[in-house]
């Protein structure tokens, strides 16, 4: 181990190889960092000053000082920044909601309570004591869904800002100890300059070395505090009024109607030998969670969608593998779930149970199907081997009257020699098909009740300072299925790769650039060549958070009967896009990116009757947030896609997407947040199948939450759009009935088909 890296406040030094923090007999406050000298418990606080730079020059001592306290109590572990700068005035502090520091100034702290370098906690704060946590593991990168209890105080100076965290250790998972015992935890404390674009590490973060948990420094102390708790409950009221089309019955569609409906759900978590997590709840409500973006425009293959959602994607990385078996957008409606994550020794376990009412909801009463539930089922379970190499089985289940979609497999990750990591999955398949009950119908053969199927991949990955690449090689059968997972393609073999080398100058304004080149190619079992992609590209980024970059994509897509019934034979298409995109914070009230690309691409949205075909591609984008004042945040995003016929220039369709979403910080605890979305779809019936959609949404909410599961939410919600005018409660000769109330207008214009207002009320309990 190294020097001591500071001296300490109290005292306090290295021993037996390891830093120890001190115990505090006073607990500090914000105002003993502000004078100039420090005062209170600050004095009996380790010191830490040597920061050193990982970007944008690795190893270099920091632009700007930071200087970082540490010391605990019985009850508390604190750290405290001052972070000096030489022009105080653009250093970014804005007043904003929870969890979205945005392109602010921050400091972070990671807390490896394990020492296991797999996982940690992680705890961030603006200037003004804005929070932001996070469960960070080496495998799946940082879960910000994670919320837990802590406090921050911050203020800035007139040399920069300090910033004073104080985390319980009731809202931490750690073994016990005996009394008297010393814990070894490990810790990686972060600066981030923004209008630097510099991230600064105590201890050095390296490059050169894979992995951040692996480089973190050894703290030793802890022993007689308090534990965390065994037990949190989070329980729920909600009243709402509510007016929704419901369409489950085509011919009979009516508006659903709720005045001051009320009900209620709880949310609770149990901790067992102390890292073992048993979550479960009952009757989850997500209104406050908002909308998710929506998926780009002419998509061959179904998008991926990041799950918003707190209760699926906490500790979601237990369950993550290379093939993706754990895809929770496949879970609509659930009523009922549990979820055990945990670390005993070197083994890491996730369990998880849920079902989902949505099979028996999307049916009209009647069907033998109605009021019917799935259940979906994943478990995973993780050996730690070495030091940063681990293996593992996952099986994966959903169950649905007698039909069903299982698989299960083994996966191994290895790092060698620091940089280079190999990673490698099989699985398997097997479902069963009574009826149309599961997405694995589309994939398996027909007229079987029954497929099967294996997948597999490996890949191989290296990084440096310079040098990033990785190679893959993946197999998926005919016949295999996930309905758990994410999965687009079967019956497929594809070598895929990517390389990257960046140019870090030592002066200048330029901080770094380089090229990226991405490729894969993709046959079928016969042998028979698919498709093929080749796509170069060029960055440049400068300080105050600014990159430029140019790409180009190059494609061939072979086109088959049995991807589009209307196609006699194969057809192979050619396509290209390039472009260029640029975003920038210029100053701390502004940033804004934009692009444009163009190019020649396949329309996967024919007319009926006719196969996909090249159409000439156009699209703008650009995005803008304002910050005019401390508290408000303006964020606005509009990408345009036009699309034209390559032999007559006619338009093919139109997409516009505009989404706003603002947010006033009262406080802290309180803010108002409102959400616009608009999406329109505006197609020549003669040139694609896709029909003429509109759709305005709208979310406004006020939310007063002191600490997480805490919180009184007041919401609106309100969708319109220009519903299908063929849609309406039909006579019994076949024709609408004129005097239903349900009938659409005649014109295109937007009809509200849904609105709810709602209050909630949620309490946190910790016993």
């Amino acid at each position: 181990m190294a020097a001591d890296p500071a001296a300490p406040a109290g005292g306090i030094s290295l021993h037996a190889g390891h830093i120890l923090i001190p115990r505090l007999n006073i607990a500090p406050r914000l105002a003993d960092f502000l004078g100039a000298n420090l005062s209170g418990g600050a004095r009996q606080m380790l010191r830490v000053d040597t920061f050193v730079q990982r970007y944008p020059e690795d190893g270099e001592p920091p632009s700007q000082p930071t200087t970082a306290f540490l010391g605990y109590t019985h009850s508390y572990i604190f750290i405290a920044f001052v972070c000096s700068d030489h022009s105080p005035s653009l250093v970014r502090a804005h007043m904003l909601a929870r969890d979205t520091l945005s392109d602010d100034d921050y400091v972070r702290v990671m807390l490896d309570t394990f020492h296991d370098e797999r996982r940690a906690f992680v705890f961030e704060s603006n200037p003004l004591g804005i929070q932001a946590d996070a469960m960070y593991s080496e495998q799946s990168g940082y879960d910000f869904s994670f919320d837990t209890v802590w406090d921050t105080w911050g203020k800035r100076t007139h040399s920069g800002y300090v910033v004073l965290m104080r985390i319980p250790f009731a809202s931490l998972y750690f073994i016990k100890a005996a009394p008297g015992q010393m814990r070894t935890w490990g810790i990686i404390l972060k600066r981030y300059i923004a209008h630097a674009n510099e991230n600064d590490y105590w201890p050095r973060s390296n490059h050169n070395i894979a992995g951040r948990l692996s480089q973190d420094m050894e703290i030793e102390g802890f022993g007689d505090v308090a534990h965390g708790q065994n037990l949190q409950l989070e329980p729920y009221a909600l009243a709402r009024n509510l007016r929704q089309l419901n369409t489950v019955n085509p011919v009979d569609p009516f508006f659903q109607h709720k005045r001051l409906q009320g009900y209620g759900g709880l949310d609770a978590k149990f901790i067992l030998r102390n890292s073992l997590v048993l979550d479960t709840t009952m009757n989850p409500d997500f209104s406050q969670v908002g909308i998710d973006n929506p998926a780009a425009p002419n998509q061959r293959f179904p998008p991926y969608f990041a799950e918003v959602r707190p209760f699926f994607i906490e500790n979601s990385s237990y369950f993550m593998t290379p093939i993706n078996l754990y895809y929770t957008d496949n879970i609509l409606q659930p009523q009922f779930g549990a979820r055990l994550t945990g670390k005993m020794g070197r083994w890491a376990a996730g369990l998880l149970g849920v079902d989902d009412r949505s099979p028996g909801l999307s049916v009209p009463q009647g069907n033998p199907i109605f009021g019917q539930r799935a259940q979906f089922w994943v478990g995973r379970i993780n050996r730690d081997l070495g030091s940063l190499s681990n293996a593992g089985f996952i099986f994966a289940d959903r169950e649905f009257q007698g039909s069903f979609n299982r698989n299960g497999g083994f996966d191994y990750r290895l790092r060698l020699r620091n940089r280079w990591t190999v990673t490698a999955q099989g699985v398997t398949s097997e479902t069963r098909n009574l009826s149309n009950s599961t997405a694995g119908e589309q994939s398996c053969e027909t007229l079987a009740l029954t497929c099967s199927g294996q997948a597999w991949m490996q890949q191989v990955s290296y990084s440096d300072l310079h040098w990033n690449w990785w190679v893959q090689y993946s197999d998926t059968a005919a016949g295999f299925v996930t309905d758990t997972g994410f999965f687009q393609r079967p019956d497929v073999r594809e070598p895929n790769g990517h390389i990257g080398y960046v140019f870090r100058p030592s002066s200048g304004p330029i901080l770094s650039h380089g090229p990226n080149i991405y490729t894969e190619r993709i046959w079928d079992h016969t042998g028979l060549p698919l498709d093929y992609y080749f796509s170069p590209s060029y960055f440049v980024t400068f300080s105050h958070n600014t990159s430029l970059s140019a790409f180009l994509n190059l494609g061939q897509d072979r086109l088959r009967p049995i991807d589009y019934s209307a196609l006699q034979n194969n057809i192979e298409w050619h396509s290209h896009t390039e472009g260029i995109s640029l975003n920038s914070d210029p100053t701390p009230y502004i940033a804004m990116s934009g692009g444009y690309s163009q190019g020649a691409v396949v329309n996967y949205s024919p007319p009926s009757g006719q196969g996909p075909a090249p159409v000439q591609l156009s699209s703008p984008s650009m995005s803008l947030e304002l910050k005019p004042a401390s508290g408000l945040d303006l964020q606005n995003n509009y990408v345009y896609t036009h699309f034209t016929s390559l032999a007559t220039g006619e338009d093919v369709y139109d997409n516009h997407e505009l989404i706003s979403r603002w947010n006033y910080q009262l406080t802290q605890a309180a803010s108002f947040s409102l959400i616009g979305q608009y999406i329109a779809t505006l197609p020549h019936p003669d040139l694609t199948d896709l029909t003429n959609s509109k759709s305005l949404f709208g979310d406004f909410l006020f939310t007063y939450m002191p600490h997480p599961g805490t919180a009184l939410y007041f919401g609106y919600i309100g969708n319109f759009a220009n519903i299908d005018r063929a849609l309406c409660t039909r006579e019994t000769s076949g024709d609408c009935n004129p005097l239903d109330p349900i009938l659409p207008p005649s014109g295109s214009s937007l009809m509200n088909d849904g609105k709810t207002i709602y209050v909630k009320l949620s309490y946190l309990l910790r016993f």
